[in-house]
């Protein structure tokens, strides 16, 4: 297999040899961008920080995003923004509201400018709950190499982005117009970055990975991207909806000193409050840590006078109105811990042991889908599924993460991965990843190489330089790291995933097994069928008001 070889100390970059910084000419105006180089050490023309739409400032906070201006001179693209935020990966976990509201800027990575035949496109949705991160944490090192245009970009989050008074003064969604709005300027626009705009596959993890799925269920999007890929994230995850979000708004208002009388009145006085007045109230809706970490999100719009979710998913899903297109799907096995990784501590995990039935509805995220007379009930029945008679504690640590795991990601793709299947003639892929390399994501969380799993999200930094995880330091890591990448790429040119194995995709009857590549090292993949993937029998006993217990009503 041929190692990938990154440079860590060159003398000279070939970028160097250019005296002249790389420009493009759109209709906006001219950018100027630099240089980056590639894991193999070759040239990458980088443009960071392009506007893509107007700052969402002032009478435009809470709107839907608007073309951007043209600008006279030349635009130094060469800075990243990132949106604002309560950002809670701080390295002491310390909550803090960073960014800004003017931040709606794209970074755009080519290997070639002026290529004889336009590449294929990658997109990528970063994740972050809806509610914090940004698009330049994913590098293009990794993928440039192989004639590949990647974007990445930042989108409105939290209350910012996804505040809705269930009417047409504030839909809703405005994060998620934000991405269809990329969509339309790559579009128009990314041929001069050597880019085919009838290529476009869109990427995302978490809930860049939701984001996906909801682009195949909107009809806004339709012709905008040609291939999606989600990551640990779907359209049917309990987080990736979110419930009563009025009730929300108004919270909000009275948090900021607004009033709640008028709906109007209240909107016109939460756009003249501070952004970091209304970002840094999302913490009085997390009773524990930040859970539940989504507060704000998007929502079911039928109030819009164009909904982008225009009814429940899980109804779009049944009745086929999903675009055609190639999907690939994936999760990993230790999923929970993010948020899980936080916990893994004995002081905490005593807290949760003594306040379980209270904080179980945040951290599972089923506090608005029940009758809180029945989260008693439901908590000792989750508890006795999970951890039988046993305490919480490190030794039983691993079954609250296999718990959370279930519930907030892997249940719920096993649900969306069939359905979609089901409603398309194109191809589903999914893989199941369960290598841990020399690090992972919960080291930052846990101040500690210890390996207590497979991380959400540790399967994305094999594919995207991350400055998180390092996954070039092993034989076995850079390994990897050129499967995933071989994964990722012959999806992105070819709608395939490309391994040695021979990948099929899932069926087309949801009651047939899921059928997924396992990963377990590089050199064992192994493709095989289950019955099941995240304990699907036990979460839909619950009850739970979300998914088919509210569409098939």
């Amino acid at each position: 297999m041929r190692y990938f070889v990154y440079l860590l100390f060159p003398v000279f970059i070939k970028a160097l040899q250019y005296s002249d910084l790389p420009k493009v000419t759109l209709r906006q105006g001219v950018l100027e961008g630099f240089y980056k180089q590639s894991v193999e050490g070759n040239i990458i023309y980088a443009f960071e920080g392009v506007p893509y739409a107007e700052p969402p400032v002032g009478h435009l906070r809470f709107k839907d995003p608007q073309p951007p201006k043209p600008w006279q001179g030349i635009w130094k693209a060469n800075t990243m923004f990132t949106c604002m935020q309560l950002y809670h990966y701080t390295p002491q976990g310390q909550d803090m509201v960073t960014g800004d509201e003017d931040c709606l800027y794209m970074n755009i990575y080519t290997p070639d400018l002026n290529p004889t035949e336009k590449m294929d496109v990658l997109v990528y949705i970063h994740g972050g709950a809806f509610m914090f991160n940004k698009g330049g944490n994913q590098g293009p090192e990794f993928i440039i190499d192989k004639k590949i245009v990647y974007v990445n970009f930042n989108y409105r989050l939290g209350p910012l982005g996804f505040l809705s008074t269930e009417d047409d003064l504030v839909p809703g969604n405005m994060g998620l117009k934000d991405q269809q709005m990329v969509l339309k300027w790559i579009k128009m626009n990314i041929h001069h970055f050597g880019g085919n705009p009838d290529s476009v596959t869109i990427v995302g993890n978490s809930a860049g990975g939701a984001s996906v799925q909801l682009h195949f269920l909107t009809p806004g999007s339709a012709g905008l991207f040609h291939k999606g890929y989600s990551q640990s994230g779907c359209a049917l995850n309990g987080w990736a909806l979110v419930e009563n979000p009025l009730e929300k708004a108004l919270k909000l208002a009275n948090l900021t000193g607004c009033p709640t009388d008028e709906v109007e009145e209240t909107v016109d006085c939460l756009r003249s409050r501070p952004g970091k007045q209304i970002v840094a109230a999302v913490k009085n809706f997390q009773p524990w840590l930040y859970n539940p970490f989504t507060v704000f999100g998007p929502v079911v719009d039928i109030w819009a006078p164009s909904p982008f979710i225009p009814d429940h998913p899980y109804t779009l899903l049944k009745e086929k109105k999903v675009q055609d297109l190639p999907w690939m799907i994936s999760y990993v096995s230790g999923e929970g811990l993010y948020p899980g990784s936080d916990f893994y501590d004995e002081e905490k995990l005593e807290y949760l042991e003594d306040n379980w039935n209270d904080l179980l509805p945040y951290i599972l995220h089923y506090m608005d889908v029940i009758e809180s007379e029945n989260r008693e009930h439901i908590g000792q029945k989750i508890r006795a599924q999970y951890l039988g008679n046993e305490s919480l504690n490190k030794e039983t640590y691993n079954r609250l993460i296999q718990a959370m795991t279930d519930r907030l990601f892997i249940a719920d793709i096993e649900k969306a991965g069939k359905l979609h299947s089901a409603a398309t003639s194109s191809p589903v892929y999914s893989y199941f990843f369960n290598y841990r390399g020399a690090h992972s994501k919960t080291e930052m969380r846990i101040n500690s190489n210890e390996n207590i799993g497979v991380s959400h999200t540790d399967d994305n930094a094999y594919m995207f330089k991350t400055n998180l995880v390092d996954t070039m330091s092993t034989e076995a890591d850079r390994n990897m790291t050129e499967i995933m990448v071989q994964i990722l790429v012959g999806f992105v040119k070819n709608g395939r995933p490309e391994v040695s194995t021979d990948w099929k995709p899932l069926y087309k009857n949801v009651d047939e097994p899921w059928r997924q590549l396992r990963i377990e090292s590089p050199g064992k993949l192994i493709l095989e069928e289950k019955d099941e993937i995240g304990n699907n029998a036990f979460w839909d006993s619950l009850g739970f008001q979300e998914n088919e217990n509210v569409c098939e009503m």
